[in-house]
């Protein structure tokens, strides 16, 4: 069985959505999970995982939206999480984005909610699926300092000193469609240790002009086959129990 570990299924409309769905499944792709990234987001993305059972929701805030967000705000949406977490597999997508803050006060307030959310999934045994755009550094420093365990980081694939440092950390990576034509993602991910690797789509981003869809899946499972020199079901049988692994063991 193959996993699409981060997606958006949210961010398609009914007709994408039975789509995808159809071709996940003819595709032997078993489980997604959809993420949530805004406050309202988060309710669509419960009540899909509820309809479908290959869908299982992650619920969080993605960091540039949580900027919006005023204290009130905040402090409703964790009312929110702490009252739904059960139904989620995960606490995603969430975590630090500096590209687009450089401003001290927004540096701050991001590193305060990210903060919440790991105490938030340390309470409930949940792991996080963290997004870390130009703060990759700051988000493992701050995971070891909070001794968190249950740990995927999103498209972490881009520093090879980052990613072992990762590993030594005993957390999961999760690589993408980026693989298929970045030279520098092949090159790490060739080196890159199969026990700590999951695969994305992060759908329905555009790839090759056309929206990726859970699908892809397979592509990305190809190619570390064809990068690690070995079977595509070797390959497929590890990821499934690093998925296994992290979201379906207490």
């Amino acid at each position: 069985m193959l996993y699409d570990s981060h997606c958006h299924l949210d961010l398609m409309t009914e007709e994408e959505l039975q789509s995808a769905l159809k071709e996940a499944s003819e595709n032997n792709v078993f489980k997604m999970i959809s993420c949530a990234t805004s406050f309202f987001s988060n309710e669509r993305t419960l009540e899909l995982a509820k309809k479908y059972p290959t869908i299982k929701a992650a619920i969080g805030i993605y960091p540039l939206d949580a900027l919006e967000l005023n204290e009130l705000e905040l402090d409703k949406a964790f009312y929110f999480f702490e009252a739904e977490i059960k139904k989620a597999i995960a606490m995603g997508e969430v975590g630090l984005d500096f590209k687009y803050s450089t401003k001290k006060e927004e540096i701050e307030k991001q590193v305060l909610v990210f903060t919440r959310f790991i105490d938030l999934a340390k309470k409930h045994n949940k792991p996080l699926i963290i997004h870390s755009r130009f703060a990759q550094k700051q988000v493992l420093q701050i995971l070891k300092e909070k001794e968190i365990q249950k740990v995927l980081l999103h498209s972490f694939v881009d520093s090879q000193k980052l990613m072992d440092q990762a590993t030594q950390q005993g957390y999961f990576v999760s690589v993408g469609l980026s693989v298929l034509y970045n030279p520098v993602v092949a090159k790490n991910i060739t080196s890159f240790p199969l026990e700590n690797l999951l695969f994305e789509t992060d759908s329905p981003i555009r790839f090759n002009e056309e929206k990726a869809t859970p699908q892809n899946v397979n592509l990305i499972a190809q190619k570390v086959a064809e990068l690690k020199k070995i079977s595509v079901e070797e390959v497929i049988k590890q990821q499934e129990k690093n998925f296994v692994k992290l979201f379906e063991k207490n």
